[in-house]
């Protein structure tokens, strides 16, 4: 008996339906960002410039001061502010390296979402266009990170580029949530504030 060829070659709703994807889910949280469990990464914007000297980013200095030493020599060795900057809308993740046992192990990631800082610092308009492939820079590098093992329990940031960098918090927001979550990385992320 020959075997006859189906007659109904149209899709069906769930074949032509386009499938939705997963974006970037911020939650928000009253209180102090550095009170977190150990193995979370601590998110904050900086320049490229090496400096952690005002705002959230002093107080990152303050408690994670060889943190504030990979990140200095990172811009400053590794690079050059003047010849060779880190370039913008990437994301340096620092492994927890404090050794005082009285400090928390956290990850520290720096987006480099302004050139510089100050009166220098970019436009607003060019810190969000840097805020979304920065941040998609650390995405990646913490799913790297977890591809060997190491852990990650969780992303914490403060409203990112709207102290010191003077971007409107909804804007940094809509640019975050606008994030297409790949495979293998965190979707979820707490944003911290005192007020």
């Amino acid at each position: 008996m020959a075997e006859t060829a189906s007659t109904n070659d149209t899709p069906t709703i769930a074949e032509t339906a386009p499938v939705k994807s997963k974006t970037l889910s911020l939650t928000t949280h009253t209180g102090d960002i550095f009170n977190a469990p150990n193995g979370t990464v601590l998110i904050h914007a900086c320049n490229t410039q090496g400096s952690w000297g005002a705002g959230i980013a002093a107080a990152f200095q303050e408690r994670y001061p060889k943190a504030y030493r990979v990140y200095r020599s990172y811009c400053i060795d590794e690079h050059d502010p003047r010849t060779d900057p880190v370039p913008t809308g990437t994301c340096l993740l620092i492994p927890p390296c404090e050794t005082d046992p009285k400090r928390s192990k956290h990850w520290i990631g720096c987006l480099f979402t302004s050139a510089k800082y100050g009166r220098a610092k970019d436009k607003p308009d060019v810190i969000l266009a840097n805020t979304g492939p920065a941040m998609r820079d650390l995405l990646e590098q913490v799913r790297e990170k977890e591809d060997y093992e190491e852990k990650v329990s969780g992303l914490r940031m403060c409203k990112i580029n709207s102290a010191r960098f003077g971007v409107p918090w909804p804007t940094t927001v809509s640019v975050l949530e606008g994030i297409i979550i790949e495979e293998g990385w965190k979707g979820d992320v707490e944003v911290w504030s005192i007020d």
